[in-house]
């Protein structure tokens, strides 16, 4: 055993697995096995475990809903952290003064039993390693919301503020009021404004500065008819469920030009719907999804992603770049 990785088992503060593969935890059921595998179940835990990787000059790489990455069929050389913290609080009624959230709370010293039940605007902290759609639901069950959009989509909160989720013209960066980062370069964690982190259509600074972790979030939060959004939210995913390919996939693979120019119109231009490559295609339901129609390796993934990007620039002129993450 590589004498660094056996000093990491040994000052790890929880527990490590060897050589489990990958494909367990993204949704596009492919990928090798991680030499280093942590499963991080409180703030903390992510932190101490990357701080420890850091120092010693182990690559790493944190995972949570695992919906828009893809691993190699060699599997990832270092240590993957699996990101599962997931605890939810309101916390009070929004503050729009742009003073921090979480100072302004110590501060007025106030418990959310101090409110009362006309209060129609809060925040809430979550941790990023909360799956979206429970989260929405979660929030429900309080009759609290204000973003139906996000229930429906499939990963973390972590993962939705750094790719900037959305749908119907709406992002997660609408509702964000602070983001925890954890800087593993220099150790320290920061209190993050959304104006900070270059937001813009499916995308925020933090894709290219892989050192910043997102350790949780406070999102401003509503009062609402709890009945009537769950009804809304059942006929968006049923709406879903006739548009969109049931097969593993990362959802979306191709960014969309522009907001409201569709991708998939430009891969139906170059005539790619159905096309396959071993186990991987091009749904014929909906032609931005590269689907595994069955023991896709992450190789067949690669080459048609490199296929669809030459035909459409060929056919089309458009530069197609990609949504999902291939992790080298």
């Amino acid at each position: 055993m590589n004498k660094i990785y056996s000093q990491f088992i040994s000052e790890s503060p929880v527990k490590v697995a060897r050589g489990v593969k990958l494909s367990r935890f993204c949704t596009m059921k492919v990928g090798g096995p991680a030499d280093l595998l942590v499963e991080a179940k409180t703030k903390e835990e992510l932190v101490e475990a990357l701080k420890l990787a850091h120092k010693l000059d182990i690559p790493y790489f944190v995972l949570a809903g695992g919906s828009n990455v893809v691993f190699p069929d060699t599997g990832f050389r270092g240590l993957v952290v699996r990101y599962v913290a997931d605890k939810i609080e309101i916390l009070k009624p929004a503050c729009h003064s742009g003073e921090s959230m979480r100072r302004l709370q110590n501060r007025i010293n106030q418990s959310i039993r101090s409110w009362t039940s006309q209060d129609d605007e809060r925040v809430v902290e979550v941790e990023a390693g909360m799956m979206l759609g429970v989260m929405v639901q979660q929030l429900l069950k309080q009759n609290w919301g204000g973003f139906n959009f996000l229930a429906n989509i499939p990963g973390s909160v972590g993962g939705a503020i750094v790719g900037n989720a959305g749908c119907y013209g709406k992002e997660i960066k609408d509702v964000l009021e602070e983001v925890e980062i954890f800087n593993v370069k220099t150790g320290k964690i920061m209190q993050v404004k959304p104006s900070e982190l270059g937001f813009d259509y499916r995308h925020s600074k933090l894709k290219h500065q892989p050192e910043l972790i997102v350790l949780s979030a406070i999102l401003k939060v509503i009062k609402v008819n709890s009945k009537a959004a769950l009804k809304e939210i059942a006929e968006e995913k049923q709406v879903r469920l006739d548009k969109h390919p049931q097969s593993p996939s990362c959802g979306s693979w191709f960014k969309n030009p522009a907001r409201g120019i569709p991708a998939w119109k430009f891969i139906d231009q170059a005539g790619l719907r159905g096309h396959t490559i071993g186990g991987a295609r091009i749904s014929n339901k909906h032609s931005n999804f590269l689907v595994n129609c069955g023991g896709a390796k992450t190789r067949d993934i690669v080459r048609l992603v490199d296929l669809v990007k030459t035909r459409v620039q060929r056919a089309t002129g458009i530069k197609l770049q990609e949504e999902a993450k291939l992790v080298k």
